[in-house]
């Protein structure tokens, strides 16, 4: 029976129908087979291996010291200290209650140092009784040099270090709405009314930016070392085979060109393949600098940061991941249109040097580094990432439909 009659006058046909299931699941196959090869290809264990050389040798020239060597000197490291002991107890803002109780803490710390003082031979030989009198005469008094310098660097008094650490961040607390009203009245526009919101809400706490300093210079290191890596990656997906003469046999037929489709497909996910693994470990890595104790802080908290938009570090984590994400999915699309039309790996590597300069010049600079900062113009990072998309995508839909559309001579 090769037909089959069922309610409502609905028929199948079977021959046809398991026919064209067959050849549905074999076309399917086929292109799971071919696109399983491809990313063979272009994640074979020799491209791998080199890019594994170059993000070990970057990682020590670039990010290495960041993890290694934060907090970085004093009294940033002090700073640190003191901001993952008041930040679980205070929290992103501070009550007038709180900041007595925060200037009470600091002077339990005078006290100690004035008892250090009182004990302390050459401190008395220069008339120093408290840890006042030693603020005070360190700038006025020239013996007073020699000992200031000791007491900070040879015998390491981590105390004197701690209390700069503590008057930074009163100091700057004290002066957070004259440090606004300053903002107001040299600015216009957009920024003016940004700041005028912030004077109307709650103001949140001034901590230092010993955190985002130092997540700002990973990101950027980390955003240059992910493209570098995917060049290395995309530059050769269709060089490859252009120098194995594979590309005449391929464009013979109409099937054969389905494999310059398999191969943006492969190429794409192994971009995103890599990219992910790499900013998986790299920010895994970040993750042990202890920074998680600043994570729900909103970024106006550090320093003299300013941002267009009220974001918490951690959500400002997430959005830099993203940008660095999709400038690596857009290079990634760039380096393979380049890998297109390029006929030698001289000119190839010319051409992705120019490309790899101005996506860390301009689009890591502006785009990833300087995200949402408030001094660079609002629209310049919308505008900036439409310009990229747009011209990634133009870019690579003419060389598509030249792919295949190209005579074989």
């Amino acid at each position: 029976m090769n037909s089959g009659q069922f309610f409502f006058g609905w028929s199948f046909h079977w021959p046809a129908a398991a026919g064209q299931y067959e050849d549905f699941i074999k076309g399917m196959w086929h292109k799971v087979q071919l696109f399983r090869l491809e990313m063979k290809k272009i994640l074979s264990w020799k491209l791998l291996l080199l890019i594994g050389i170059v993000n070990a040798l970057l990682f020590q020239l670039r990010l290495e010291f960041d993890l290694d060597y934060f907090p970085n000197g004093r009294p940033a490291t002090d700073l640190f200290l003191i901001e993952q002991e008041i930040i679980p107890k205070y929290g992103a803002t501070l009550d007038e209650s709180e900041f007595q109780d925060l200037k009470a803490t600091y002077g339990e710390r005078v006290k100690a140092a004035d008892a250090y003082f009182a004990k302390q031979k050459q401190a008395q030989e220069l008339g120093i009784t408290d840890y006042q009198t030693f603020r005070n005469q360190s700038n006025t008094n020239p013996n007073m040099s020699g000992y200031h310098l000791e007491l900070l660097y040879d015998n390491v008094q981590n105390l004197l270090w701690e209390l700069q650490a503590w008057e930074y961040l009163i100091e700057n607390h004290e002066n957070e709405k004259l440090s606004l009203e300053a903002n107001i009245e040299t600015t216009a526009g957009a920024r003016q009314q940004h700041f005028k919101e912030q004077q109307t809400g709650e103001p949140p706490d001034f901590y230092s930016s010993t955190v985002l300093d130092n997540f700002y210079t990973y990101k950027t290191n980390m955003a240059v070392i992910i493209l570098i890596s995917i060049a290395l990656l995309m530059s050769p997906v269709f060089l490859r085979d252009y120098r194995a003469g594979l590309v005449p046999i391929q464009y013979a037929s109409k099937l054969g060109r389905k494999v310059y489709r398999a191969k943006w497909q492969a190429g794409l996910c192994s971009a995103a393949l890599l990219s992910a693994v790499l900013l998986t470990i790299y920010m895994g890595l970040y993750w042990t600098n202890g920074t998680a104790t600043h994570f729900n802080l909103p970024l106006t908290s550090f320093g003299w940061y300013d941002y267009w938009y009220d974001l918490t570090f951690v959500q400002y984590i997430f959005l830099s991941v993203a940008a660095i994400f999709f400038v690596a999915m857009l290079l990634a699309i760039l380096s393979m249109a380049v890998s297109t039309i390029v006929p030698n790996a001289i000119i190839l590597i010319g051409i992705q040097i120019v490309v790899l300069f101005i996506m860390i010049a301009g689009v890591v600079m502006y785009l990833i580094r300087d995200i949402l900062n408030i001094w660079l113009p609002q629209v310049l990072v919308p505008t900036g990432y439409s310009v990229l998309v747009l011209v990634t995508i133009v870019s690579a839909w003419r060389i598509w439909k030249r792919e295949m559309h190209k005579d074989i001579a």
